[in-house]
């Protein structure tokens, strides 16, 4: 699962500094051990993976190979034991936010976060409720 993260949190995160990158990894090697994790395999090797907590929220779901549907496969899975599934996104990661609202979720709210440089990005709250209607 590290080396999915490592391959491809550079892509989709390019607009971040190296730092956040390692910061990043250590704080997926604290979530993998608290929380519920689902891997993505093909031909026995790991090709994505979504991490989520008991309330629902998507700390990391990251996929090596796109276009084969490891990612919608993971978030399918995750919907069945989570009735509400929230997370976050950055603004500049415009292929993760089309992924979500593709499949239903909506931004709910935003805020601003400031990297290892200072600069400032834009980062949305994002959700789905399975069924039902989620107030905030």
């Amino acid at each position: 699962m590290l080396a999915v993260f490592d391959r491809t949190f550079p892509v989709s995160h390019s607009f971040l500094e190296r730092r956040e990158h390692t910061e990043g990894r250590q704080h997926l090697k604290l979530l993998l051990g608290c929380s519920e994790t689902l891997i993505a395999e093909l031909d026995g090797s790991v090709i994505g993976f979504i991490t989520v907590d008991d309330e629902g929220y998507i700390s990391a779901l990251y996929v090596g190979r796109t276009r084969i549907g490891a990612g919608s496969a993971l978030l399918q899975a995750t919907e069945g034991r989570h009735r509400h599934l929230w997370l976050h996104v950055f603004q500049e990661n415009s292929l993760a936010i089309e992924f979500y609202k593709a499949r239903g979720f909506a931004v709910v709210d935003e805020d601003m976060q400031i990297d290892s440089l200072g600069r400032r990005h834009r980062r949305y709250a994002m959700e789905r409720a399975n069924g039902s209607i989620v107030y905030r």
